[in-house]
């Protein structure tokens, strides 16, 4: 069977604006930035909205090297992931994002209320010990969430190629 999707561009855009107001209008002062990045050949999108209790650390991506693994639920082939975007969409709790990988290292970044955390690379490093910390270290094999303070509401995007 022949296929009919093409893959297409993912293009996501940050936009900062900032505007500080001073008595006299003459020392207003502002900040304007837009930053774009685009993401080629991108064929997969997948999106999720997961209820997360406030209870245990939660799975929800399984990065594998085999294609065949990547079939199951919330897994992706390592290779073919370009984007990954958690948005955390609670107006008043955080949410914890924990990255792993198997060599041991563990990362926790926290997502405030109405924020978002992206990955553009499945790489990871992460060192307590005080020294030095390589740019590319390991491979993420899994990412789980962890509701701060009360269940939460979460969007979980990931864009592949494959």
């Amino acid at each position: 069977m022949a296929t009919r999707l093409t893959g297409g561009t993912l293009t996501v855009t940050i936009t900062e604006a900032l505007t500080v107001t001073h008595n006299n209008s003459a020392d207003n002062r502002s900040h304007a930035q837009t930053i774009t990045k685009t993401f080629a050949s991108i064929d997969n999108i997948d999106v999720r909205v997961l209820n997360l209790p406030n209870t245990n650390q939660v799975k929800v991506v399984d990065l594998v090297d085999n294609g065949s693994e990547a079939g199951a639920p919330g897994a992706f082939k390592r290779s073919a992931v370009e984007y990954i975007r958690i948005t955390n969409l609670d107006d008043t709790n955080a949410v914890g994002v924990i990255l792993e990988d198997t060599g041991g290292d563990v990362a926790g970044i926290t997502v405030d209320p109405d924020a978002s955390f992206i990955l553009t690379s499945t790489d990871i490093e992460a060192n307590a010990g005080g020294t030095a910390v390589t740019a590319r270290g390991g491979a993420i094999d899994e990412i789980f969430l962890r509701a701060d303070s009360a269940n939460v509401q979460v969007e979980v995007l990931i864009a592949t190629t494959a």
